[in-house]
């Protein structure tokens, strides 16, 4: 579906989510499978040593076999506390167990997870997001705190998740948004900048 370069991210964010809902059960499922598997191929998160993740929230691509899988091989895995308005951080987690309804009921680290300092070379940071373009661009649900927590941080790879009617033409973009490096849908790998800095 085309979405002209005109468009608001409101109407984007409205479009994008309305798509993304319209999913069936079953395709989510087998995207979420797919998107799991080229995430776990790509050099970059087998090199990493942390993985920045999120817990999935209703119709977002599925992170839990991620955090599963990522916890099994003995990487870190640490995922975000909202702290305020615009403001979060991610905090080490052993277990899924760890995670418990937090803000907005989306899942977080319970307060015995500690903190995890700024996500440095050797992390793979994974963002959510409604809708993505080729360019990296992204718009979120609005509160702006992956483009406040990112702010600045180039050295480690920002990997968005996303299923491929996800992807739209242009998303406007304003001078604080993060972009993300790559992007990882079901049917493909994006890599949005030739900056990506390198794992190893």
């Amino acid at each position: 579906m085309l979405v002209k370069s005109t468009e608001t991210k409101k109407e984007i964010r409205e479009k994008y989510r309305k798509i993304r809902e319209d999913l069936p059960c079953e395709m989510r499922k087998d995207a979420d499978a797919r998107i799991a598997e080229r995430l776990f191929n790509e050099p970059v998160y087998q090199d990493a040593r942390f993985i920045y993740c999120y817990a999935s929230f209703k119709d977002e691509a599925d992170t839990l076999r991620i955090i599963e899988e990522s916890l099994r091989r003995g990487k870190r895995v640490a995922l975000p506390r909202v702290r305020g308005k615009r403001r979060m951080e991610f905090c080490f987690i052993k277990s899924p167990a760890d995670l418990k309804p937090g803000f907005m009921g989306i899942k977080e680290p319970g307060p015995w997870c500690p903190k995890a300092p700024a996500p440095m070379a050797h992390t793979i940071v994974l963002m959510p997001g409604l809708a993505f373009d080729r360019s990296g661009g992204r718009t979120g649900y609005g509160g702006g705190y992956y483009d406040t927590y990112l702010q600045g941080q180039t050295q480690c790879v920002k990997a968005a998740l996303a299923y491929s009617v996800q992807i739209a033409p242009e998303i406007p973009q304003e001078p604080e948004d993060v972009k993300a490096d790559m992007i990882i849908t079901e049917e493909e790998v994006i890599l949005c900048s030739q900056d990506c800095p390198e794992i190893r």
